[in-house]
């Protein structure tokens, strides 16, 4: 994450600025609230529209500068204090520290009574490393209201590319508000970057808390809003969505040797029938795939990529091809998967497909891979207890996986291949042409408890 110069301390100083200012014109007491956090751009084009079901898949204004020569408001009357002063000097080590502070007092034409401090120091190490932090305050008064307003910054960044900043701040005045909030982020040397934010406030006997994160990979992976829990290993994995549909399903028995036995319709492969519950990482997959040679695509329908007004698909902003060109190009990535010569199978692992706000799979899809880059498998809906299986493949060059249900030569399921290495899956459901849907495979990962059963 490249931060502007500056920018950190700045975000820092304008809220310790506006609020004074803002009390200044004869403010009192008010209301505020907590802050959130940062995600991924959404492409351009809108996100997919929604369509009816599938029935196999769905359920400062700035003020103007003043002329040279010309006093602010808070210095026409009697002000004191000093201004800013810097110092720099080097240590034995050879680091470079610089420390700057200042403070200062006054009144505006208003009757207000201001003031404020701030102290900042900067150390650039003799091995390039580099430190900045900064702490200000400011308060304000008129008759028998006032308020107070604080605030810091700290940032660090080392010679191998790392780096961290904090921004955080407070508030209160006379009427009983009280606020806080701070927001973090950091960014290693692969470009993996975090970024977390909370906040509360309390006023008139009441008050609330919240807080949002995020984590963004170089790739446009992101995780926000129970999306993954954790970046590990150049995979997503867990989280609040992935808790919540692992906790709510029960269907533990589906695609064991017994359940492939009960189901004798279902694609079956000896190779899988004791291990189709388990996940794949990227190398693995990328290797069977045929696509070890390039960096993983991670598509993020509705995100890094949608459907646009003028009838195009956008991929990170760029059109790729119209909506009826990107059916078919799905459709014709599944149709590479109608014959299978090659029996090494690596297992992809089970997913529950929902819904937006759903949580309790009704459907659920097993998928294998092989070395030639085709998929098989098998969606099990769990409320009419019947199984049809699914063939696809993955397409080396784009890294897009399609499949279609046996018995349906309509409807297209896709991902990307790199999706699959993850918890929680983005897909998109065509269901025609000229109609999507989006939907979410979360990974289903059996308890110990379950696992060894048939």
């Amino acid at each position: 994450m490249r931060m502007p110069k500056h920018i950190s301390m700045t975000v820092a100083v304008v809220a310790v600025f506006s609020a004074t200012c803002a009390f200044a014109r004869g403010g009192g007491g008010g209301r505020g609230g907590g802050g959130g956090g940062g995600g991924a751009a959404r492409a351009s084009g809108a996100r997919p529209a929604a369509a009816s079901s599938s029935p196999s898949m769905s359920r400062a204004t700035a003020g103007r500068a003043a002329k040279p020569g010309t006093k602010s408001a808070a210095s026409q009357s009697a002000a004191g204090g000093k201004g800013p002063q810097t110092k720099t000097f080097t240590t034995k080590g050879g680091s470079t520290v610089t420390v700057a502070g200042g403070k200062g007092s006054g009144s505006t034409a208003g009757g207000a009574t201001v003031g404020g401090a701030g102290v900042g120091v900067k150390v650039e190490g003799a091995g390039g490393g580099t430190y900045v932090g900064g702490r200000g305050a400011a308060g304000a008064t008129k008759g028998s209201n006032s308020a107070v307003v604080a605030g810091g910054v700290s940032g660090a960044k080392v010679p191998g590319g790392n780096s961290a900043v904090n921004v955080r701040g407070g508030y209160a005045n006379s009427a009983g508000f009280r606020g806080a909030g701070s927001v973090s982020a950091a960014q290693n040397r692969l470009g993996d970057t975090a970024v977390a934010a909370r906040g509360g406030y309390a006023v008139g006997g009441g008050g609330r808390v919240g807080g949002a994160a995020a984590v963004r990979s170089p790739g446009g992976q992101v995780i926000a809003a129970g999306r993954g829990g954790a970046f590990v290993n150049g995979q997503f994995v867990g989280g609040a969505r992935w808790n919540a549909v692992n906790g709510a399903f029960r269907g533990w028995a589906c695609f064991r040797p017994a359940w492939f036995a009960r189901y004798p319709g279902a694609w079956y492969a000896a190779s899988i029938a004791t291990v189709a519950w388990l996940a794949a990482d990227w190398g693995q997959a990328a290797d069977y795939g045929g696509c070890s040679g390039g960096e993983p695509m991670y598509y993020d329908y509705g995100e890094n990529v949608g459907y646009g007004e003028d009838g195009m698909v956008y991929q990170d902003g760029q059109p790729v091809a119209t909506a009826a060109q990107y059916y078919d190009e799905a459709n014709q990535i599944a149709a590479l998967g109608a014959q299978a010569a090659n029996d090494d199978w690596l297992p992809l692992g089970v997913f529950g497909v929902v819904s937006e706000g759903q949580d309790n799979p009704e459907k659920v899809l097993q998928f294998a891979l092989n070395k030639d880059g085709i998929i098989r498998g098998n969606l099990h809906d769990m409320l009419t207890n019947t199984v049809v299986p699914v063939t696809g493949a993955v397409d080396v060059e784009s890294q897009r996986v399609a499949v279609k249900m046996e018995g349906n030569d309509v409807v297209v399921l896709e991902t990307g291949l790199y999706n699959l290495t993850n918890d929680e899956v983005p897909a998109l459901l065509h269901l025609r042409p000229d109609q999507v849907e989006t939907r979410t495979l979360i990974r289903l990962s059996p308890p110990e408890s379950e696992m060894g059963k048939e």
